[in-house]
Order: C-alpha cells, then structure tokens, then sequence
C-alpha cells in the first residue's frame, strides 16, 4: 500500500477526532471557567492541558491533507515546514502537557502528604498562574530551534533540519533528559499516594478532620488524575519507540503511531465525564442553564 492511500484511510479518523477533541476539551474549559466548585488548583491546570490539546488538534489536520499534495518550494515551503508539516506547534504542546502533569503530580502529592506545608502548594491562583506561563515559555523556547532550522530542501524534496551531529545529538538528549525527570517525578510522587490512599490507608492529617467521605473523594481524584497521565503515555510512547528507531515515516507502523497522540487530544474530556461527579453536573448546568447541586465535593482539601 503506498504511503498516500494509508493517508487517505486514516483522515476520517483524524477529523473525528479533531472534532471530538475540539469539542470536548472546549466544554472541558467552560465548565472549570463557569462552575464555582470547579475553581481548583487541579481544574486550572488540567484547562492547561486542554488548551494545549485542542492547538495540537487545530494544526493537526491542515498538516495531514497536505501529505496529500505535492509540498510547496521556496518561502511558502519553508514557513510550511516550520509550522505545518512538521508537527511542530505539536511538539510545544506535548511538552506543556507532559509538563503540566507533572506539575499537577507534584501538587497533589504535596497536598495529600504535606498539608501543612503551604509553602509547597499552587493554591494562590497567581501560583498557578505563574507556574502555567513558565511551562509554557519553556516549552516555546526549547521548540524554537525547529522553527529556525527547519526549511524545505529542493535537493531531498523534503522538510529538513541543516543542524550538525553534535548540536543535534545535545538537542534530542537534553529532551529525553527532561523527559526522565519529568517521568521519575511523576512515578515517585503517584507511587506515594498510592500507597498512603489505598495500602496503608493512612494520610497526614492538616487542621479539618479526615473522614473517610474525604479519603473517598481524594481516592478519586487521584485515580482520575493517574487515568490521564497514564492514557497520555500510552498514547505517546509508541510513536517515541517508532522515532527512536527511525523507522521510515512512509510505513504504515509510523502513520499509525503518529496517531495515537492526536487520540490523547481528544480522550480526556471523555474521562472526566465517566470519572468526575462535579464535571458531570457543570455540563448538565451548561446543558439547562441554571446551577446543578452535586454531590461531590471540591477535591482540593
């Protein structure tokens, strides 16, 4: 099968989920923005994430239709490859989301294990604020490079990066660097929790006092929050595994674990509303137009 039919196949696909994605993550950010009980720490930076999803999933499409016609040459070509064809607003994206639930480990971790500790919490929203706009300056800086080297070659017919091994190989292994840390910080905070919530059932205790209505809501927000970032990996590592082994980008095993990614975009809205109580009773307030009382509590305690 030649590498254009495996294109044509898979973009009704890809548009369903673009649809599916844009929709979804955009209730997503509504709901946090217009229910009360949703104003949280961990609501705020999970909209982060729905905002990066749903750029990831606006520039995803216009890249796949133009593998479908011949690519064009000089600065047109080259403002293509920069923005377009190579995927690389994805790949500021991808770093805020990984970033952010890392981020969002680290905070749950630190409210359920060190109540006391407000030092270490995001609850001021200027925190959360902060915390959101240095991912995001990270993220652009560290992608920037690819906006600068990437141009269209007239010799290879193709997108491509005149960068020297050296700088090259310092590039890619300062991102798996910031890649590891951000997982070991993700396993370490999560392995904790678990452990406090569900083995030893036993949490620090802050000045309000800890029923076990409060254990249950913490046990559920932390599954949900462990859903995400786990489907986020799953999604991702296929399509790390296939460029690591440079694996040509024409076979049907690349096309196919360049998808994945875009059905992370796409998956998480789905999740809150089997998951999260509150989410679903901010959506049936958008859906009547008056408040919705629920049950669930906020879950930042």
């Amino acid at each position: 099968m030649e590498s254009w039919e495996i294109d044509v196949l898979l973009l009704p696909f890809y548009i369903i989920v673009v649809i599916a994605g844009i929709i979804g993550n955009s209730l997503f950010i509504t709901v946090v923005r217009k229910r009360r009980l949703m104003h949280t720490t961990t609501n705020f930076l999970l909209a982060n994430v729905a905002i990066s999803d749903i750029i990831s999933l606006v520039f995803c499409l216009p890249g796949i239709v133009l593998r479908l016609f011949e690519h064009p040459t000089g600065p047109l070509g080259n403002f293509l490859c920069k923005f377009v064809t190579m995927h690389n607003i994805a790949g500021i994206t991808l770093l805020v989301s990984g970033l952010t639930l890392t981020v969002i480990a680290v905070e749950r971790h630190n409210a359920l294990m060190r109540p006391l500790d407000l030092q270490l919490r995001l609850q001021a929203k200027k925190r959360v604020v902060l915390s959101i706009c240095i991912i995001w300056v990270f993220s652009i800086t560290f992608v920037f490079p690819l906006f600068i080297e990437q141009n269209y070659s007239l010799k290879l017919k193709n997108c491509h990066m005149d960068w020297g091994i050296v700088s090259s190989s310092v590039y890619w292994m300062f991102l798996a660097a910031v890649g590891g840390i951000a997982i070991f910080i993700l396993c370490f905070c999560y392995f904790r929790v678990i452990r406090a919530l569900y083995l030893d059932n036993i949490l620090p205790t802050n000045e309000h006092a800890v029923s076990e209505h409060d254990t249950r809501d913490k046990r559920k927000i932390v599954k949900l929050l462990i859903t995400v970032t786990v489907l986020f990996f799953i999604c991702y590592l296929p399509f790390i595994i296939v460029s690591a082994v440079n694996i040509s980008p024409r076979q049907v095993i690349y096309k196919l674990s360049y998808f994945l990614p875009y059905c992370s975009c796409s998956i998480n809205p789905a999740v809150y509303t089997v998951q999260s109580e509150n989410y679903r009773a901010g959506l049936k307030e958008l859906w009547i137009g008056r408040p919705f009382r629920s049950r669930e509590r906020s879950l930042e305690s």
